[in-house]
């Protein structure tokens, strides 16, 4: 369960230096100041504007640049971020307000390759930084390098030797790696520090859970779960243990509110079914039951195309039926991820072009994205299907006349394709209606 609740340590350095700063505000570092200032204040739209100005007048401005990539950051505008930290480090190398913060900005876009170098150069510039070094050790434990992540909390709680969530994610490291009572110790030293940490009394709880030591586990979870009503994986492990305590009325409601929170949860829907014959509940039993067998057997369907995956990581057809069963299942964005990687692992690859473009067209978004690879993908093969995907995308992206010609293209190469003909019937139909 740790590794699912893993809190993210971020840090967002923010560097405010003292500028004098008077009513009018008109020189840069003025501005700056009046930038800085609206920051504070949670003002950002204002500060953006203030630090925009200063860069107009003074465009060489590092701090005012990395003060800008640093708001961006905070407003999750991730382009723009990465675009101002970057400038300020072209402007002035090794300025830590903009390196340390495009660090983060790596490891929040999940590029943690990128995230570990620069922490890493930052750890040696700056060693007694602890939120760097806080920072490197969450991107190790993102990607499952969990010796490094260790060593690097340790190196964190050497700077502050009480810090509670640095001590419930090395102890999360620790239970990933099978060091069960190191793992506890370190829970609860978080929990000394912070009582009310839910991933800590999540965590710690589920662990004892899992050893059967339920009288431990149950004040645990309920206060993870009472402070963090969204703690999905605590919730559920809560009602394990209310299910072994035979309170089959509570766990049932503990289910219920799993699947509210996560609506594909087999485990949730199996326990429930089981808790509602227990309380003499058989239809209800049986509805949740059914439930469960479909869910089920989705998760099998996914589990042999993961496992295919493990055995033939480098297979670009592989990844392609991943991404078609995710597809199916109307996880999307792993579908999306799916193609992506079959693709790069086979530019060439008609048949993820064509996947990868239909789910552009279904999410609307990317659409030129869509348009390229259904392009590629009929001038690879020809396949008529390819022209129908670049008739769709041309369509969405309201190209109405290309997609009228693609998909007359698509029906001359296939006549009898009824598919073909219905894109073609309904495309005509809402050109009329805009005419």
């Amino acid at each position: 369960m740790s590794q699912k609740g893993v809190s993210f340590v971020a840090y967002l350095l923010i560097v405010f230096v003292s500028i004098a700063s008077d009513v009018i505000a008109q020189t840069p570092q003025d501005l700056y100041a009046s930038g800085m200032q609206a920051a504070r204040r949670s003002e950002y739209p204002q500060a953006l504007q203030y630090l925009h100005r200063a860069i107009d007048l003074h465009p060489e401005f590092a701090n005012a640049h990395a003060a800008l990539g640093t708001i961006y950051l905070q407003l999750g505008d991730f382009p723009a971020s990465e675009e101002a930290l970057t400038r300020a480090l072209h402007i002035a190398p090794g300025l830590m307000q903009a390196e340390s913060n495009l660090a983060l900005l790596y490891a929040k876009t999940e590029r943690f390759d990128d995230a570990i170098r620069v922490y890493r150069n930052l750890t040696q510039k700056h060693p007694e930084s602890l939120p760097v070094w806080l920072g490197i050790a969450s991107a190790y434990q993102k990607v499952d390098q969990f010796e490094e992540a260790v060593e690097a909390y340790h190196e964190s709680l050497k700077r502050s030797p009480n810090h509670p969530t640095a001590m419930t994610n090395l102890a999360s490291c620790y239970e990933a790696v099978k060091q069960q009572e190191r793992a506890i110790q370190y829970y609860k030293a978080a929990l000394t520090q912070a009582p009310n940490l839910p991933m800590a009394n999540g965590n710690l709880g589920a662990i004892y859970q899992k050893q059967g030591e339920l009288d431990k586990a149950l004040p645990l979870l309920e206060k993870a779960v009472r402070y963090d009503p969204q703690f999905t994986a605590a919730r559920y492990c809560l009602g394990l243990v209310l299910m072994k305590k035979r309170e089959f009325q509570r766990a049932a409601m503990e289910y219920q509110r799993v699947i509210s929170q996560q609506n594909d949860h087999v485990g949730a829907y199996y326990n429930l079914a089981q808790a509602l014959f227990r309380l003499k509940q058989p239809e209800e039993g049986k509805r949740a039951m059914e439930i469960y067998r479909q869910l089920n057997a989705i998760a099998q369907e996914i589990d042999d195309r993961e496992r295919a995956i493990l055995i033939e990581p480098n297979n670009p057809l592989k990844q392609y039926q991943l991404g078609l069963v995710y597809a199916k299942h109307g996880k999307i964005d792993k579908g999306i991820l799916a193609f992506q990687v079959a693709l790069e692992l086979d530019a060439n690859a008609h048949y993820a072009l064509n996947a990868l473009a239909r789910l552009y067209i279904l999410q609307n978004v990317q659409l030129q994205d869509a348009i390229t690879y259904a392009k590629k993908a009929f001038n690879l093969t020809q396949a008529p299907q390819y022209m129908q995907t670049l008739a769709l995308a041309y369509f969405q992206a309201g190209k109405r006349e290309d997609a009228l010609k693609a998909i007359q293209t698509a029906v001359e190469m296939e006549p009898e394709n009824e598919a073909f003909q219905r894109t073609l019937t309904r495309m005509r139909e809402a050109n009329e209606k805009t005419k």
